[in-house]
């Protein structure tokens, strides 16, 4: 079963044609939505994310529609070739073997035609306009250099208008007939009567359609990327609000960046200290440990300075932790060396009872063992440093790390993308699943290893901040979706992607160390804070104190809980989103702690979660949502971001006309430095009528040249 979603882009599903192979097992499927204007959307779904289909086809070559008709079709009996999966069925409904391939008229070669090897006949049906003409050529180039290729013979239906196709000729013998539903019947015999009477006659040639190419208007090439939410001032927690807003005006970036970093690390602060428990009664409890990422164009929206500020407060509260350190390793040492000399002098005292004698005093020997065990007991531990931060990701070295931070640390990475890609490799699955475990902040680690012996940490909390660029991102999801989707990027459930100031100002002026001061104290604060002080419960079989909701707080979450059970995740069409709101369930309760512990720390509350800190946690929620579905687009479509560059460029006149894709990716512009980036930019404009692929002959010797793209007469 092939389930794909009911609406796309907001376009509801008109229809949708299952591709399988010749043992009719599914291999995805092709959509068609349309909106209300008429305009219609075609959308491969042949990725799968769990037990669902996303958008997008990863397979090269990509299968023929129609395989397993074709597997049972006797080899001497003839197959016909349509241009369209709508068009196909039609024949199919008739009873009559039918092939097509997926991608439309210019991605004939994208295909795989090698099943048709051995079969007899093949009528070739092409749509009546130039690219109809054009995929009837690629298809009648690749049936002829197979082995045993099938003789061919090309029917022009008459009677069709530009861009007229099979179903618009049965449509001239059917009334009311919409090109979807099955044809009665009793119509069957008639209709393939007719349909062989057309064949019967001879070939026409196409009237240099070719050559005076029918263009088509072009489509609109515009950007995909949904609408985000503005970060508003009422969105910043209020101890925050004055230091956060200081920071954007002055460097004239979007104030996501610093806000998301701060809640990152207020969280990573608070770690495993408290928990909250998001239900009255049950035990259910979630650690406000949260991952964060910031997404922009490097140098344009300064996320690494943005990032940076929060994180220099974060810097400085580590670095008089170290001084704490440094103090009490200097206490300690010399602690060692009184100890160190009172040993020396038990173990004179000891030679001496000894010395030439060859036997103890048994009440000295007591005597000198009691102050031995007593100087052992009281030995003070060397005393473990305190970091709040690191960039260090190996399990060992991470495990060390929560051994001497049993609260947790962040891990902070300036471009994240490499970390994401690192665990995505075979070599990076231990490590992967390390932070997986890390991220749900109340998980162990236990391992055994010869030669190193036992490596334990009763518990794992890691936060995770860093930057990540657009096109790394992208493709970052288009390499996710092939491989399988084990819910990785939607635990970054404080990730942003805001829109680029529009106006920029030249600002200089004295930062409000007054408001980034009162911050840093309330980290400070956070940092050691006594949970229990400050109203939180902890019993005898508890692993850590707790807060939960006050009784408005409580009916806040509940509604939202219940409305994101039953509604938001049962009508999201999405599955990445469903999967993003999987984790919503964690993240409501996990802001709701990490602004009230903003504001215990602040002195603006006590006790319970409050009704303000509950609410403050909801409107993120709907914030963040429109920010994952803005990152989950690109999944959606990575061709189509490239095609608008790549669309920008034509229309300044950058490349000639013909150009080929060799001359596009060897300029190394930004977003098409790729092959495969420029060739799905081609393949987008092609659909939208922007170009055409022309196939030049091979010469005598040498290579096959690279295939012309023509620009429509209208772009330029």
């Amino acid at each position: 079963m092939v389930e794909i979603p009911k609406n796309y882009h907001g376009h509801p599903l008109i229809y949708s044609w299952i591709y399988r192979d010749k043992n009719n097992k599914a291999l995805g499927a092709v959509a068609r939505y349309q909106d209300k204007t008429g305009k219609k959307e075609t959308v491969p779904f042949f990725n799968r994310t769990g037990t669902n289909w996303t958008a997008g086809i990863d397979l090269n070559p990509r299968p023929l529609f129609g395989l397993e008709k074709l597997a049972a079709h006797p080899k001497d009996k003839p197959v016909f070739i349509v241009e369209g999966e709508r068009c196909t069925a039609a024949l199919h409904g008739l009873g009559l073997c039918a092939l097509t391939s997926l991608g439309g008229s210019q991605a004939a070669k994208k295909s795989d035609w090698t099943a048709l090897n051995g079969f007899e006949l093949v009528y070739m049906f092409p749509d009546f306009d130039g690219a109809g003409e054009h995929y009837a050529l690629d298809v009648l180039e690749l049936l002829a250099a197979l082995p045993e290729p099938p003789k061919t013979k090309t029917v022009r239906l008459p009677g069709l208008l530009p861009a007229g196709d099979v179903v618009d000729w049965l449509q001239c013998w059917l009334d009311n007939w919409d090109g979807y539903a099955p044809i009665t019947d009793e119509l069957h015999e008639t209709l393939k009567a007719k349909l062989w009477a057309e064949i019967q006659k001879p070939s026409t040639e196409p009237k240099a359609i070719i050559n005076d190419y029918a263009w088509n208007v072009p489509g609109e090439i515009v950007p995909k990327l949904p609408k985000v939410a503005p970060l508003s001032a009422e969105l910043i927690p209020e101890p925050f609000r004055d230091w956060l807003a200081d920071v954007s005006h002055r460097m004239q970036t979007p104030g996501d960046f610093a806000a998301v970093s701060s809640l990152v690390i207020v969280g990573s602060l608070i770690g495993v200290g408290c928990g909250v428990r998001p239900k009255q009664l049950d035990d259910w409890e979630v650690i406000p440990n949260v991952w964060g990422a910031c997404i922009g164009r490097p140098s344009v929206v300064l996320k690494s300075p943005s990032m940076k500020e929060p994180m220099g407060l974060l810097d400085r509260l580590q670095a008089a932790f170290g001084a704490i350190y440094e103090r009490e390793k200097a206490e300690g040492d010399f602690q060692g060396l009184i100890d160190g000399a009172v040993l020396k002098d038990l173990k004179a005292q000891l030679d001496k009872s000894a010395k030439g004698k060859g036997t103890f005093n048994k009440d000295e020997l007591q005597r000198l063992r009691d102050e031995f065990i007593e100087l052992t007991e009281n030995a003070e531990s060397e005393p473990a440093r305190r970091l709040l931060k690191t960039n260090e990701t190996s399990i060992q070295s991470m495990t060390l790390l929560q051994n001497q931070n049993p609260r947790g640390l962040l891990v902070f990475r300036d471009e994240l993308t490499g970390l994401l890609a690192r665990w995505d490799r075979e070599d990076g699955a231990d490590e992967r699943a390390y932070f997986l475990e890390g991220w749900n902040g109340n998980g162990s680690y236990t391992d055994v290893k010869i030669g190193r012996g036992v490596t334990e940490a009763k518990t794992i909390c890691i936060g995770l901040l860093g930057g990540i660029q657009p096109d790394k991102l992208k493709k970052y999801l288009h390499q996710t979706q092939q491989g399988g989707n084990d819910g990785m990027m939607q635990r970054l459930q404080l990730a942003v992607w805001p829109d680029e100031p529009k106006v920029w100002q030249l600002v200089d002026i004295k930062p409000n160390k007054d408001a980034k001061q009162a911050a840093f104290l309330i980290m400070q604060a956070l940092s050691d804070m006594d949970f229990i002080g400050h109203g939180a419960t902890q019993n005898s079989h508890d692993d850590r104190p707790y807060f939960r909701f006050d009784d408005d707080a409580q009916l806040i979450f509940n509604d939202w809980l219940t409305n994101l059970q039953t509604v938001k995740i049962k009508q999201e069409d999405n599955p990445l989103m469903i999967e993003h709101f999987g984790k919503f369930r964690s993240l409501l309760p996990s802001l709701a702690l990490i602004f009230h512990c903003i504001d215990l720390a602040d002195g603006r509350a006590s006790g319970a979660i409050t009704k303000r800190a509950a609410m403050l946690a909801v409107d993120w929620c709907d914030y963040l949502e429109t920010h994952a579905r803005r990152i989950y687009a690109m999944a959606e479509s990575p061709g189509h971001e490239a095609a608008v560059r790549l669309a920008d460029k034509i229309k300044a006149g950058s490349l000639p006309n013909p150009f080929n894709a060799r001359e596009v990716y060897i300029k190394c512009w930004h977003g098409l430095g790729d092959k495969k980036d420029v060739e799905a930019a081609c393949d987008a404009l092609m659909d939208e009528n922007w170009l055409r692929r022309v196939m030049l002959p091979k010469p005598a010797t040498g290579r096959q040249p690279l295939p012309e793209f023509h620009i429509n007469p209208a772009i330029l």
